[in-house]
């Protein structure tokens, strides 16, 4: 059985947004996704830094084809064949 429940790490313990059903000292496993994204580089920061500048800014975001479209330009019209 799988279930998708929200929760909130709060002193040291999760709290979930509901109940669950599940009988008392059920065993689960647990997999945790955090909305934090924590860089592993230098690099990933001051990406991370601009990515929300841009955000904040509300400057259009560019989908996977203009940004292909742009990398096509910059290297004077070649593409990668897919």
């Amino acid at each position: 059985m799988t279930i998708a429940v929200e929760a909130i790490y709060e002193n040291g313990v999760l709290k979930l947004d509901r109940p669950l059903d599940l009988a008392e000292r059920t065993r689960v496993h647990v997999v945790i996704e955090s909305d934090v994204v924590v860089p592993r580089t230098a690099l990933g920061a001051k990406l991370r830094a601009l990515r929300e500048e841009i955000l904040a800014s509300g400057a259009p975001t560019l989908g996977w084809d203009e940004i292909s479209e742009e990398v096509a330009t910059r290297r004077g019209g070649y593409k990668d064949a897919r």
